[in-house]
This record gives structure tokens, C-alpha cells and sequence, in this order.
């Protein structure tokens, strides 16, 4: 198993496509769309975004993970990450969070007790309370320790302003949905 960083544009595409369609699933509306819109338009233009994948030995991915950056490219958030259903779910994300934890200033969010845990037994051992009622905010090993309760502002797209723009906007809309749907349709044979 190897992390690759997913560069080749439609290699990217495709498993952003998959990794959105994983994270939110059938019934999310537009939510899957809206979010490959806003990584593609405003994310991976402002170079603000990397898409990484853990791959067996055929290069086949068995996870993959969007990170962010912050507004000054100093630290890197994971944005999404999924792994195909089959054997190894838990094992395949934990092992690609520990390495890009491992190689990059890395934070995280937990949304419950579970999700900490996860992150936990992927070697993220800080962790600091986010707003109230918030997620909690898990620190890998290469992120600088925060000043005060401040950490660094990430680079986000307007997913309402995306959404705007579909409804004023049909061709872009259906572009993007163009997009999502052939991309997941290359998905399955994508090698990294």
C-alpha cells in the first residue's frame, strides 16, 4: 500500500466524484453536486485543496481523502475521506489519515466520541474544543500548536452562492451534474 496525491485532472475528477458520492451518499440532494462543484470552481483553482489516495498494489484506490488548506497555506484540514465498503473500511482510512498526519500539518474535526476515537487510534493525540457545541478539533503531530484558542481560517466555497447559481444559471448546472456523472462513471477504472 502507498498514499498517492491524486494530480492527473480527470484521474482527480473521478475520484472526486466518488468520494463525494461516498461521503453524502443517494439521498443527499444536491449536496454531493454543490461540493464537487465548489472543490472543482474554487478549491483546486485557488490550489487550495489536495485529493490523496491509500492504494493496494494494483493502484486501486481503498481510501481517499480531500485536505483544505488554511487561508495562508500553513495547515491543511481533512475536508472528506471515504473508503469503498468491503473488508478493511476502518483499518484503510485510519492508515491514510496516520501517514498524512504523518507527513503534513494536519487538524481534523470530530463530530461525536466515535469519530475522535477513529482519529485517535490514527495518532492524533491533541485536541482542542471548537465553538460551543462544535466539533472537537484534533491536531496531528505536525500542526503547530494554536495561539490561544485561535487556530488559522480555511479556504471555503460559498455552497449557497453554488446553489444560486444553478438555479439562475441551468447550464451551469447541468455542466457540473455532466461532470459528476461521467466522472463516477470513469471511477471504477482509474488506476493512481
Amino acid at each position: 500500500m502507498k498514499v498517492v496525491h491524486v494530480k492527473d485532472p480527470d484521474s482527480r475528477e473521478a475520484c472526486l466524484a466518488q468520494l463525494c458520492a461516498d461521503v453524502y451518499g443517494q439521498d443527499a440532494g444536491l449536496t454531493p453536486l454543490v461540493t464537487f462543484a465548489g472543490t472543482l470552481g474554487v478549491l483546486f483553482e485557488q490550489q487550495a485543496a489536495r485529493l490523496f489516495a491509500l492504494t493496494d498494489d494494483e493502484g486501486h484506490a481503498l481510501a481517499m481523502a480531500l485536505l483544505s488548506s488554511d487561508v495562508d497555506g500553513q495547515t491543511m484540514e481533512l475536508a472528506m475521506l471515504s473508503t469503498p465498503p468491503g473488508d478493511g473500511v476502518q483499518t484503510h482510512g485510519r492508515e491514510l489519515v496516520e501517514q498524512l498526519a504523518a507527513k503534513a500539518p494536519l487538524r481534523v474535526l470530530a463530530q461525536d466520541e466515535a469519530g475522535e476515537a477513529f482519529f485517535k487510534s490514527a495518532g492524533i493525540e491533541r485536541w482542542v474544543d471548537a465553538a460551543e457545541g462544535g466539533p472537537r478539533v484534533g491536531l496531528g503531530p505536525r500542526h503547530p500548536t494554536p495561539d490561544g484558542d485561535a487556530l488559522p481560517k480555511m479556504v471555503r466555497f460559498d455552497g449557497e452562492g453554488i446553489v444560486k447559481t444553478f438555479k439562475q444559471q441551468p447550464e451551469a448546472f447541468e455542466n457540473y451534474k455532466t461532470r459528476f456523472l461521467e466522472a463516477l462513471e470513469r471511477y471504477p477504472r482509474v488506476t493512481l
